[in-house]
């Protein structure tokens, strides 16, 4: 293949893993400039979706993100060497909902995420996950959708009914709860710590243990500096995302934060 993406960019990520998601990400790139076709990308989440929006503005690629839902955190790139041709390319994103058979039953992240995964699917096919209190909305790539309306029929022990959203229907944003938190600075743990009601030294821990990420991406250190828009998110205790500052005159550093309530496991 004939590269025009500069892959010096790869340089950025650190992470194996990351890099080979990087990798394909710029490929995806190279085929949008090299077969003037429209080109979209996997569900990604927000750390590789900063990453690719950056290269494309420096590119000059048109693109289009889509999520399927309001405010989505995972979204998907259509990506364009023809700026005039962008908003007539159909999306490729269908909304689908579960609900569960008996009335009493309840759903929850875990039991919807594992049960699509143990229908073979990979995750890149499958973006945000909203639950209400009487089913869960899932957005999900075009070409998987008819495959999960006739065959995803449980979720965890639940027996589900699983129908596609009509475009009419209105699809809730994440439920979550606003607050004011204080920290004695911007590092990753004074703020997660406060915001999830833990000692400092047992967030400490949980880095320590894999459990923390920040956008999507695995936190290795304690001091990380935290800013407005990060998503942080510990296994166990849930997420919430950082909406803005101010320092106090006490010099601790007051944040608004949304709190999303933890997945149950």
């Amino acid at each position: 293949m004939e590269y025009h993406i500069d892959r010096s960019a790869l340089k950025f990520w650190t992470e194996k893993e990351m890099r080979l998601e990087g990798a394909h990400l710029l490929d995806l790139c190279d085929e949008a400039l090299g077969q003037g076709q429209p080109v979209w990308t996997p569900f990604l989440g927000q750390a590789l979706a900063n990453w690719l929006e950056g290269i494309l503005q420096r590119e000059g690629l048109a693109f289009r993100l889509e999520g399927g839902f309001p405010d989505a955190e995972r979204v998907r790139f259509l990506m364009v060497e023809d700026p005039d041709v962008l908003d007539n390319v159909p999306s490729e994103i269908r909304a689908l909902q579960a609900t569960p058979a008996d009335p009493r039953g309840k759903l929850d992240h875990r039991q919807v995420l594992g049960s699509l995964m143990g229908l073979g699917l990979k995750r890149e096919v499958i973006g945000d996950i909203r639950l209400t209190e009487q089913c869960c909305f899932v957005a999900v790539a075009q070409e998987i959708a008819d495959f999960l309306l006739s065959q995803w029929d449980k979720a965890g022990r639940e027996r589900i009914r699983v129908e596609a959203v009509e475009k009419d229907v209105e699809i809730p944003l994440e439920q979550g709860k606003e607050r004011r938190i204080t920290a004695a600075s911007s590092r990753i743990d004074a703020v997660a710590s406060s915001g999830f009601n833990v000692s400092r030294t047992m967030f400490q821990e949980l880095i320590q243990q894999g459990k923390v990420k920040r956008n999507d991406r695995m936190v290795a250190k304690a001091d990380l500096e935290v800013k407005p828009g990060d998503i942080l998110s510990c296994r166990g205790y849930g997420r919430m995302r950082l909406l803005e500052f101010q320092e106090t005159r006490k010099g601790r550093m007051a944040w608004n934060v949304i709190l999303y309530t933890p997945h149950k496991h």
